[in-house]
């Protein structure tokens, strides 16, 4: 009798730990799906523009080129997706996701002066 309590005890200890991981596993996927920082470009009609979202909550929606004086579109969707990936790359390592004019050079969203 003693030998069954005792396999009973096993085995539900393995039921609730087996239990416990995939909770824990199923929690860990959707949390980090949730946390995945992603870019969006967009036609205004004017030119482009992007979202930076975060799962899929809007975080940055970006509609004009901010290096470009006027409300200005970005005039490509190369463009804007090369500002969105520096906006990401800056977002993930804790920076302001403000450009400066060098920034704005290499991606070819602005002139060169």
């Amino acid at each position: 009798m003693t030998t069954n309590k005792a396999r009973r005890i096993i085995i539900a200890a393995v039921v609730i730990a087996v239990a416990i991981t995939c909770t824990k596993w199923y929690w860990y996927k959707h949390h980090q799906a949730q946390n995945q920082l992603s870019y969006q470009c967009f036609s205004n009609g004017q030119g482009w523009g992007y979202d930076i979202l975060l799962g899929k909550k809007i975080l940055i929606h970006q509609s004009i080129n901010p290096a470009v004086k006027g409300r200005i579109a970005y005039d490509s969707k190369q463009a804007a997706e090369a500002d969105a990936r520096i906006v990401i790359g800056k977002i993930k390592l804790g920076e302001t996701p403000v450009f400066n004019s060098h920034q704005m050079q290499h991606t070819g969203t602005l002139p060169a002066q």
